[in-house]
C-alpha cells in the first residue's frame, strides 16, 4: 500500500512496455485494420471477441467487469464513454488524478483500478498530440475499456468494501450494500461530477469522511524516514516524578499532536503540562485516564505511525461493509471500545460501559432486532461452560450448585425434572457424559443479573445485567463468554420499552423486586448494531484508536494486502459460548 517512488516508476513503465507491446499486436491484425477507422467499430470488435473462457482483454489489462462492459456498452452502441473527441475527457483525467492522489487515503490501491496502465496510455496519446501524429481508434478504445472498468470496480468497492468480512472471519455477519453500478455510471456521464459520484457509492456517514480526512495526515507522519522512537520499559512513571524517559515521552506526544509545544523539551520533570498531554493521550486510546505511564501507556505509545495508518485503513474497510440506513431508533455496541450507544432519529441519547467477550470467546459482528425484554432471568448454563468451569468446582464442592443457586435438571420426554446433586457420584462425570443440564434461579446472584434483552440469532448471543459490577471500572473489559454485559441495564430497558407508558422506571423496579421472571415484548423493535471498529475521528476531529483485542485488525491488513505490521494483540479467536 505505501509503495515507494522507484516501485510506482517500475509498473508505469512496465505497463507502457505492455501497452506498446499490446497495440502493436493489435493495430497489426487484420481484423483491427478492417474496423480501426472508428472508435465505436474497435469498441465492438474487441467486445465481440473474448477468449475461450470469456475473459476479455484491454491493454494487455484482464477486465474484472467483462459482462458488464458488455452490456454496458450494446447499450449506447459501442459509443466511448471518456473521450472528448479523439482525446481523453476531463472527467477521465478526473478519474486518474483521484486514483492516483486520493484512492490511498481511501486504504484502496490504485493498481487494482489499472493506473499504471491507464497513465501508461494517456502518456502514448500525449506523445502523439505532441508529435502531431494521428491517434489509432482501437488505442482511444483500449482507453475507454479500461476506464469504465476501473470505474465499475472502483465504486464497487466504495460501495461494499473490497474483501467479504463473513468469508474472513466466521464470527463476522453482514448483509452487503448492492449499488447500482450501472445507473451510477451512466449517471455520472451526464454530470460529469467525481465528487457527487463518490458521496453516492460511498459511505455516507460522516464517521467515514472524517476518517479518510485523517488518513491523509496520518500518512504523512508514516512517511518520516526515520524510526519511531521506542520509549524504554520502566517503573510506572507518575506526576511530579523526575526520570529520563521524560524528554522522549515529551516529543512522542507533541508529534502525535497531544503535547502543544516543545519548549520545555529537555526537562526531565513530569510536570502539570506533561500530565495534560498523557491524559488526553490516555482518553483517546482507551487506556485508564490517570496520567500514570504505565506498561499499556507506554506500550501505546511505541506503536509506530505506519501501523496505526494502516489500523486506520482497516477500519476505512469495516466501515464500508455497515448498513447504509440504521433507523429511527437503534443500539450500536462497539466491542473494541466496550460502549453500547442508544440513537433516536440519529442523535446518541444514551452511552454506557459494556463487558464483551474474552479473547477466547469474542463476540461475533452482526446486526438483529431486539424482540423482548426478560425480568428476572433464568440462566441455562451452556453445556460448554458446564464442563470447563462448573464441574471442577462440583467435582471439590458437592454442595456447589445449591450455595450458588443453580438446579440440576433432566429431561424425560416432554417432562423436565429437578435431580438432587448429592446422589450423584461427581467423580464419575465427565464433560462428554454430563446428561443434565444446570440453569441458575432468579436473584440478585444470576449471572444475567435482574435484565436480559433477548435478539434471536445463531450464535446465542444477548445483552444483559450483571451483579459483577466493579467489572465497569476496568478500562480493559473483554471478560465475558461472548454476550453483552450492561452498566446501566434499566436505563436501557426504558429506551427499549418507551412506547409501551405503563413500563416506568418504578414498575420495572417493582417487577424486580417481586423476584418473578417476566417477559415483556417490544411494542417496536429495536435493532441492535455489533460492530468492532478500532480506529475513527469523533465530531471534533480527535483520532480515536482502540487495541485489537480479537486480532482482526491483523487479519483484514493481511486481505487488504497491505504491508504486515505488528498487532497488539496475540489472541487466538474462538467461537463465544452462548449466555456468557
Amino acid at each position: 500500500m505505501l509503495k515507494g517512488f522507484a516501485q510506482n516508476r517500475f509498473h508505469q513503465i512496465l505497463s507502457l512496455a505492455l501497452v506498446i507491446l499490446c497495440g502493436a499486436i493489435v493495430w497489426n491484425s487484420p481484423r483491427a485494420h478492417a474496423e480501426e477507422s472508428t472508435v465505436e467499430g474497435a469498441l465492438e470488435l474487441i467486445l465481440s471477441h473474448p477468449e475461450a473462457d470469456g475473459t476479455l482483454y484491454a491493454a494487455c489489462q484482464k477486465l474484472p467487469s467483462a459482462r458488464e462492459l458488455v452490456d454496458f456498452y450494446r447499450n449506447r452502441r459501442y459509443a466511448p464513454a471518456w473521450l472528448d473527441g479523439s482525446k481523453p475527457s476531463p472527467w477521465a483525467k478526473d478519474l486518474v488524478r483521484f486514483l492516483r492522489e486520493e484512492a490511498p487515503n481511501h486504504g484502496l490501491n490504485a493498481e487494482d483500478y489499472h493506473l499504471a496502465c491507464l497513465s501508461a496510455l494517456l502518456s502514448i496519446l500525449d506523445a502523439a498530440r505532441e508529435a502531431q501524429r494521428p491517434v489509432s481508434p482501437t488505442l482511444l478504445a483500449h482507453l475507454d475499456l479500461v476506464l469504465t472498468d476501473a470505474f465499475l470496480i472502483l465504486f464497487s468497492h466504495l460501495s461494499s468494501g473490497r474483501v467479504d468480512p463473513s468469508a474472513l472471519d466466521p464470527l463476522w455477519v453482514s448483509q452487503a450494500h448492492r449499488a447500482d453500478l450501472r445507473a451510477g455510471l451512466e449517471e455520472f456521464l451526464i454530470h460529469h461530477d467525481l465528487r457527487r459520484t463518490l458521496r453516492r457509492f460511498a459511505p455516507p456517514d460522516e464517521d467515514y469522511w472524517r476518517l479518510v480526512a485523517a488518513v491523509a495526515a496520518q500518512r504523512k507522519m508514516a512517511s518520516m524516514k526515520e524510526p519511531w522512537p521506542v520509549v524504554p520499559e520502566g517503573p510506572s512513571l507518575r506526576p511530579g516524578q523526575r526520570d529520563s524517559r521524560v524528554p522522549l515521552i515529551r516529543r512522542q506526544l507533541y508529534r502525535l499532536g497531544d503535547y502543544d509545544n516543545q519548549s520545555d523539551k529537555s526537562s526531565d520533570t513530569y510536570d502539570a503540562k506533561l500530565l495534560a498531554a498523557v491524559r488526553r493521550f490516555q482518553k483517546r486510546h482507551g487506556l485508564a485516564v490517570d496520567g500514570v505511564v504505565g506498561k499499556q501507556t507506554t506500550k501505546a505509545l511505541n506503536v509506530s505511525p505506519r501501523d496505526r495508518l494502516l489500523q486506520m485503513l482497516a477500519n476505512l474497510e469495516r466501515l464500508r461493509w455497515l448498513p447504509r440506513s440504521w433507523g429511527d431508533r437503534y443500539l450500536v455496541v462497539n466491542t473494541a471500545d466496550y460502549s453500547l450507544t442508544a440513537y433516536e432519529h440519529g442523535a446518541s441519547v444514551l452511552k454506557m460501559r459494556v463487558i464483551v467477550g474474552g479473547s477466547a470467546t469474542s463476540t461475533p459482528v452482526f446486526s438483529e432486532v431486539i424482540r423482548y425484554v426478560e425480568l428476572n432471568p433464568y440462566w441455562n448454563v451452556p453445556q460448554s461452560i458446564v464442563g470447563k468451569e462448573l464441574l471442577p468446582k462440583i467435582r471439590k464442592d458437592p454442595t456447589f450448585l445449591e450455595r450458588h443457586h443453580y438446579e440440576l435438571l433432566a429431561t424425560f420426554g416432554d417432562q423436565t425434572l429437578g435431580v438432587d446433586p448429592r446422589v450423584i457420584d461427581w467423580q464419575r462425570v465427565r464433560p462428554e457424559n454430563f446428561p443434565w443440564r444446570i440453569r441458575q434461579l432468579p436473584g440478585p446472584w444470576n449471572a444475567l443479573g435482574r435484565i436480559k434483552f433477548v435478539l434471536p440469532n445463531r450464535f446465542n448471543v444477548y445483552l444483559h445485567d450483571t451483579p459483577d459490577r466493579h467489572l465497569f471500572q476496568r478500562p480493559h473489559r473483554a471478560l465475558s463468554h461472548g454476550c453483552i454485559r450492561l452498566e446501566k441495564p434499566l436505563d436501557l430497558a426504558l429506551f427499549v420499552l418507551q412506547d409501551d407508558p405503563k413500563w416506568t422506571r418504578e414498575s420495572l423496579e417493582k417487577h424486580i423486586a417481586s423476584g418473578k421472571r417476566h417477559i415483556i415484548a417490544l411494542l417496536r423493535p429495536c435493532t441492535v448494531h455489533l460492530l468492532y471498529i478500532t480506529a475513527w475521528v469523533s465530531e471534533d476531529g480527535t483520532v480515536h484508536f482502540r487495541r485489537d483485542i480479537y486480532d482482526r485488525d491483523k487479519l483484514l491488513v493481511k486481505a487488504l494486502k497491505l504491508e504486515p505490521f505488528t498487532s497488539e494483540a496475540t489472541n487466538t479467536v474462538r467461537a463465544p459460548h452462548p449466555g456468557g
